[in-house]
């Protein structure tokens, strides 16, 4: 019951977290938009606000925030786009890697210390271990496990500059795998688009809510494997590197 709980409760907060963070975002769109929801209906409401150009904006800043603070990838939102009847898929993808540039860029500039990055949202000291590890071992290319690994791209971001990491080398890397990691979910998509397309176009709100639902049940499966984590393979080099980032 107890555990039953505790994934509702995070549920929710990652459901309100997702509206609040759009709303600014949706309210610059009705201002200028003409019409109402109980006219279109919601689910052409919803597909009318991403033909719009706030949600360049709102994309932008979710990939930018994500690689700072933000605890929810912008794939979440293009994967909803793609089975819209819209034309702006590509200019959505071109402003989320702008915001991921974006983003780095800052996480460069900030240089958050470890202490710090383990006391984000969704962030364990275990991840901060991980991530160094794997650039120990594998240079810019450690960037490859983040898709599939559970650890934030903010944690990747914010060790990159104590890891004397050029900016430009790991801005590339990070594009090419946000890149790779979005048509490989495009990709896939399209081969369901002509089975779902139908249903998922009147069902926009209650799929988004599944969506939702399944990530942060994912997301509270990755927080709570990484807790208490002891990570192998990390040189004393390595451990000197953690102090040292850990003191900033």
């Amino acid at each position: 019951m107890e555990n039953i709980l505790v994934i509702l409760g995070n549920y929710v907060v990652i459901l309100v977290s997702i509206l609040v963070f759009v709303s600014p975002f949706y309210y610059l769109y009705k201002r200028k938009s003409h019409g109402s929801i109980r006219t279109h209906g919601l689910n052409r409401e919803i597909e009318s606000f991403f033909n719009d150009k706030q949600t360049n904006y709102l994309v932008f800043f979710w990939a930018m925030s994500e690689a700072l603070f933000w605890f929810i990838i912008p794939e979440l939102l293009l994967l909803l786009v793609i089975f819209m009847r819209t034309r702006r898929r590509r200019e959505l993808l071109y402003y989320d890697i702008a915001g991921t540039i974006a983003g780095t860029v800052l996480a460069f500039v900030i240089n958050l210390p470890a202490h710090l990055i383990e006391k984000l949202p969704f962030v364990q000291p275990a991840m901060v271990q991980q991530c160094i590890a794997w650039f120990d071992k594998s240079g810019i290319f450690a960037l490859f496990y983040q898709p599939f690994s559970g650890v934030p791209y903010k944690v990747f971001a914010y060790l990159g500059p104590n890891l004397h990491i050029l900016i430009i080398v790991f801005i590339v890397a990070a594009v090419a795998v946000n890149v790779a990691r979005y048509f490989v979910i495009y990709l896939l998509s399209n081969k369901l688009y002509s089975f779902f397309h139908k249903f998922v176009y009147h069902h926009y709100v209650a799929i988004f809510l599944v969506v939702v639902f399944i990530f942060s049940v994912s997301l509270l499966q990755v927080y709570h494997a990484f807790d208490g984590v002891i990570i192998k393979g990390i040189s004393v080099q390595d451990t000197t590197l953690v102090q040292n980032v850990h003191t900033g």
